[in-house]
């Protein structure tokens, strides 16, 4: 009667490539660091313009506040609001441009893990 009990084999006998499982791990891991960099890098893009932004809307207030400029109140929010147009239209520009940033150096690591990772399985699997 044959035995019920399997022999456990090590893993760089039944699969080569997960010999080494933690490079495996180390590349997501870096995957993972990047994503939370370009996320970090949005959020104070985001940050920086909304501070400026706010800092155009209590000038506005005041602006429209001051005895000064009274008969301008028209002249005030027009311009206002072209500088509010042209600054949403910059920011979209550096939101897109840190994106293509982001999606560039991306493609460039996960390539370079690729390749590291396909040279040790093919090194292994002569082996």
């Amino acid at each position: 009667m044959p035995s019920m009990i399997a022999t456990p084999t090590s893993p760089s006998q039944s699969w080569p490539a997960m010999a080494d499982g933690a490079k495996y791990l180390l590349s997501m891991g870096r995957f993972h660091a990047e994503a939370v960099r370009m996320t970090l890098r949005y959020q104070v893009e985001m940050l920086n313009f909304l501070k400026n932004r706010r800092e155009q809307d209590l000038k506005l207030l005041e602006d429209l506040l001051s005895p000064d400029h009274l008969n301008e109140t028209f002249d005030l929010c027009c311009c206002f609001w072209q500088n509010a147009f042209l600054d949403y239209s910059d920011e979209a520009v550096r939101i897109a441009e840190i994106g293509s940033d982001a999606a560039a150096e991306t493609a460039k690591q996960v390539r370079e893990e690729q390749e590291l990772l396909t040279k040790d399985i093919a090194g292994q699997t002569v082996m």
